[in-house]
């Protein structure tokens, strides 16, 4: 009996990682804005492409942004503003990870690339772990989506926030300063 118990209790507990993640329509690409870790997890963060709010949202939940393949700056604001490019291909997905930091009064923020390469980490395990965590956020949370009402509400509020934080962005691109990228070959392969 407690074996048959015990293997109910690990059918049950195993997430079905190899559920396909959303395609993007024909000529469009797809990224998916994660929130893998719970620190922090009642902060919104904000999230932007260029001057394009895209919307906010804590851990629990997840974005999916369906865009025109090419170059893109992402970025997402807290405490802080974290910046990242992209170099998105037609029809494939892509995944960034927004890492809570500890900040002053509130959680910062730090978007990072989900890179599909296991030879880009320490070790498989550490890869492993992390494409589990990440499809953790999606598979067990909900998709964050914003009314039509809502965005335009939100371009006016974060008007200025977006001003402020694309001239910080072309500063610092102005001194030199590199960014992480989200590179074409780093899309998720379901």
């Amino acid at each position: 009996m407690k074996k048959i118990f015990l293997f109910v209790v690990l059918l049950f507990s195993v997430v079905n990682y190899s559920q396909e993640l959303k395609k993007p329509n024909e000529g469009k690409a797809l990224v998916y804005f994660v929130r893998s870790s719970s620190v922090g997890f009642l902060i919104n963060f904000k999230y932007f492409d260029g001057d394009k709010f895209l919307g906010k949202f804590n851990h629990g939940s997840y974005l999916i942004y369906e865009c025109d393949p090419g170059k893109h700056v992402f970025w997402a604001r807290s405490e802080n503003t974290s910046f990242i490019e992209a170099e998105l291909e037609s029809g494939k997905v892509y995944i960034v990870d927004s890492e809570p930091k500890m900040g002053a009064i509130k959680a910062a923020v730090r978007l990072v690339p989900f890179d599909t390469n296991p030879e880009h980490y320490k070790t498989p395990k550490k890869f492993e772990r992390k494409k589990k965590n990440i499809l953790e956020s999606i598979l067990k949370n909900k998709e964050y989506t914003i009314s039509n009402e809502d965005l335009e509400e939100a371009k006016k509020e974060y008007e200025s926030i977006i001003k402020k934080s694309t001239e910080k962005y072309n500063k610092l691109k102005g001194k030199g300063e590199e960014f992480v990228q989200v590179l074409p070959e780093m899309y998720y392969n379901n």
